[in-house]
């Protein structure tokens, strides 16, 4: 691939056009993708109009853009996060039914959680994340669940910050932290109110894949004024979910090796 005079690659330079466009602005001008990038607006619509042709973004109304169809059947063909998410979508439904809140599903991504599924209700208590979305790990039940049950050494990395704040209760002392990871450890779930929203919690548990590896957290959000008997019942749906999304994925890696 070609450099820039910068010394970017052309990937690199699509990489950031690509990475302009978020859940809160999904569409945008060719001049707000420039701006957005940091590239030069020349050189951002030429790259532009080449995406375009091939499909990695789509131009709508107004002459604004979004991310191309062509991308998403791409990611989807042999996609991990799409046989999770397949998997786990059955059992998510059957916790979404019962409790009408938001449920999801999430994976570890650089110090991340990134959500792959949710099932969401037109009542639920509303929520700063979404599918696709990214948070730091420690200001999440999901993402908690998922730190708690990283590699030592991973953990180790990741309380030595930084530690970004959402919320005055948002976790950002790395002790404080440590002592909270090492109990969900032992309690099998975790359960957080007010890191992400003051008006919400969360209460996660591990989805194991092979042996005892934690491939992924499932969580649900309710209000932070829900009774807290209500979260033993909730810590228990979620933990049989699990079990099936488990029972799932290893009885449909049996029938691909079949």
């Amino acid at each position: 691939m070609a450099n820039s005079p910068s010394g970017e690659s052309v990937l690199e330079r699509a990489d950031r056009i690509l990475a302009a466009f978020t859940a809160e602005e999904p569409r945008l001008t060719g001049a707000g993708i420039a701006a957005r990038a940091g590239l030069p607006p020349a050189t951002a619509h030429r790259l532009v109009r080449e995406m375009a042709r091939r499909g990695w973004l789509d131009r709508v109304e107004g002459g604004r853009y979004v991310v191309g169809t062509r991308l998403w059947e791409l990611a989807n063909r042999s996609s991990r996060e799409l046989g999770l998410a397949q998997a786990a979508r059955p059992f998510m439904g059957d916790i979404h039914a019962v409790l009408r809140q938001h449920v999801q599903l999430g994976i570890v991504e650089g110090r991340e959680v990134l959500l792959v599924e949710r099932l969401s209700h037109p009542r639920a208590v509303p929520v700063r994340s979404a599918v696709a979305g990214r948070l730091p790990l420690h200001l999440s039940a999901t993402g908690l669940v998922l730190l708690a049950h990283a590699p030592e050494e991973f953990r180790e990395s990741y309380l030595e910050g930084p530690l970004p704040a959402l919320t005055e209760l948002s976790p950002t002392d790395p002790g404080v932290l440590a002592e909270e990871l090492a109990r969900i450890r032992v309690a099998g779930h975790a359960l957080q109110t007010g890191y992400l929203e003051t008006d919400t919690a969360g209460i996660a548990v591990p989805v194991r894949g092979r042996g005892e590896q934690v491939v992924a957290g499932l969580g649900v959000i309710t209000p932070a004024g829900d009774p807290a008997a209500r979260a033993g019942a909730i810590v228990q749906a979620l933990h049989t979910a699990a079990h099936g999304i488990r029972r799932t994925l290893r009885e449909t890696r049996r029938d691909t090796a079949g």
